[in-house]
Parts: C-alpha cells; structure tokens; sequence
C-alpha cells in the first residue's frame, strides 16, 4: 500500500527485475524456458491412492487486477488446468479448464474444501492435442474466464494482492506455455450527490489521498451525466475494489448504490458530515466517518480515509 501501481495495461517487462519465477510446491511439474510441464505420479497412499496427483506451482508474481494469459495443451480431455489467485491466502480462487464447477469454470478452496462458483459447458470437454488459448481478467470483483477468445464464465469473487499460481491434474502430461499479465491499477468508485460542497470534498481529499494508494478514482455522478444505464453503474462496482459514498444528504441513488456494494461484500467506506443528526436505519450499523465541512475537518478525514485503505490492503 501506498506505492505508485503500475500503469494501466501495462505488461511485463522481460527482464530480470520482472522475470517470473516459479516454484513446484506440491507433486511433480518442471518449468523451462518459459514452459510449464506437469509430469502425472499416482498418490501413493491414502484414499486417492493410485490416482493421479496434482500439481501446484506458485510464482513469484503478485496480482490483483487486470488480466492474465497462458496457452494450455491437454492430452486427455479430464485434465485440469486451473489458474490460482489468491494463493496463500485463507480463500483461495482457481479458474480454468475442468474445474469443480464444470469444464470451464471458477471455484474457491476454502477451510479445506472445495466450492464450485459458477462453471459452463455439459455433454463437452475442453479439446485435447491442441494448444487452448485461456485468458483471465480480473477488475476488482469481477472475473471473467475467456477461453480461445470467447467470454465463457463471469462471476463475483473478492481477490487481494496474491501470488499467482497454476493447479495442474491428469493422468497424462500438461503444458503451459506463454504466461504473460497485465496490470490494471485498483479503481475506487465515489459516490456521492453532484453540488459544490461534495464537489470540494471529492477534488480536494477523496481524489488525491486515494490515487496516492494508486488507484485510478471514477466519480459516479461522471457516469449519471453520460446518460449510462444502471447496469453500467453496477458493473462499476463490481470492477472496483472499493467504494467511498458520501452519505450526508438522503440520495436516493447514492443509497441505491451503497446497497448493491454491501450487497456483493464489496469494500464500502462512508463518510457523513456531522450536521446529519441521525443516520438511517439500513446504514447505522455500519462504520462511517464523520467529518466537519471545515479546511480541519477535511483534514480529519484524509487522516482517518488514509488509515481504511491502508487497513483494507485492496
């Protein structure tokens, strides 16, 4: 937190600052110039003894948001080749070929077990012999899966800072090859009614303390003057790693907004000046920062803004 995020779309450079490295941590895989090679073993014991063990290779690439790419050669058409993000951390997400959730789809391990997200594909299998285009992108909490250049699975999944790691099981060889990333910079998505005195609010602390943190900062009322229906607003959210709503004056669509965050666990922020004398009920549980409409009280609140997002790690 708090470095500069790298520019939007950018890729890796191959040099040896941002060479990827990678590292078999469980079963068998070997990597060489560039080329991921899963080497099938059958488990020697326990109650998967004899079948195939998988595979699991982290890198030393941390990701969050924007895309990644590979190229996937099956040799059966069970073979599993799933990306992983959010590895290491205690809910950890896998997209690809032959998931939990289908032949193309997103599931989570969590707690120890596995749960399937949201997957396509009956009565077909990825094909096999042939090299399988699969490209990931990532925008706050929505994740798309393309396969072969065709948007197959979407779905809500909250990723954080990770390395970034592959899933590889079969009962014949896996290949890899052409790894690349590109980065997107974390957006925030401000809400917040469109006057003068919110418009101050917004250029003055909103906008410069969190594009300190490196995000790229959208104001929602931009979108409301495009004249953008509300599936776009709510695409918004989802591609956004946090939300900052103002929630000072009762605005209908800030409140809508606010909800349809809380509603998909997005990361929510409030801030309300202190004139407001009571909060509504759906929102008075949650934590909100209060402010002064003074050159001290915004002060206050880039001080307490600056603590939430350095203790959201998004």
């Amino acid at each position: 937190m708090g470095k500069k995020a790298t520019p939007q779309g950018k890729k890796l450079e191959p040099d040896e600052s941002t060479r990827i490295h990678w590292l078999s941590i469980i079963g068998k895989a070997q990597v060489k110039d560039g080329v991921i090679r899963y080497v099938p073993a059958p488990a020697p014991a326990g109650p998967s003894a004899g079948e195939p063990s998988p595979a699991v290779i982290r890198s030393s690439l941390e990701f969050e948001n924007g895309s990644l790419s590979f190229e996937a050669y099956l040799n059966e058409p069970n073979a599993s080749c799933l990306i992983g993000l959010n590895q290491g951390l205690e809910e950890e997400v896998f997209i690809g070929l032959n998931s939990t959730a289908g032949p193309y789809g997103i599931s989570r391990f969590y707690g120890g077990s596995w749960e399937s997200i949201k997957g396509v594909g009956v009565g077909d299998k990825p094909a096999i012999h042939t090299w399988i285009s699969v490209r990931v992108r990532a925008l706050g909490s929505n994740i798309d899966l393309y396969v072969n250049r065709v948007k197959l699975v979407s779905a809500n999944v909250s990723l954080l800072k990770a390395p970034v790691g592959f899933l590889l099981q079969s009962n014949e060889e896996i290949l890899v090859r052409n790894f690349s990333a590109e980065y997107r910079p974390p957006r925030a998505f401000v809400v917040m009614q469109y006057s003068t005195e919110f418009d101050a609010l917004f250029r003055d602390v909103i906008k410069p303390t969190c594009e300190r943190f490196g995000f790229e900062v959208i104001r929602a009322d931009d979108i409301y003057r495009s004249g953008l229906i509300i599936e776009d607003i709510t695409t918004s959210i989802r591609e956004a790693s946090v939300v900052i709503a103002d929630i000072t004056p009762n605005n209908p669509n800030v409140y809508y907004e606010v909800g349809y965050a809380h509603a998909i666990d997005k990361p929510t922020i409030l801030l309300s000046d202190r004139t407001r004398e009571q909060m509504p009920f759906d929102v008075s549980g949650f934590r909100t920062l209060f402010y002064d409409n003074t050159i001290g009280g915004k002060s206050q609140v880039e001080e307490r803004l600056i603590k939430h997002l350095e203790s959201m790690s998004v």
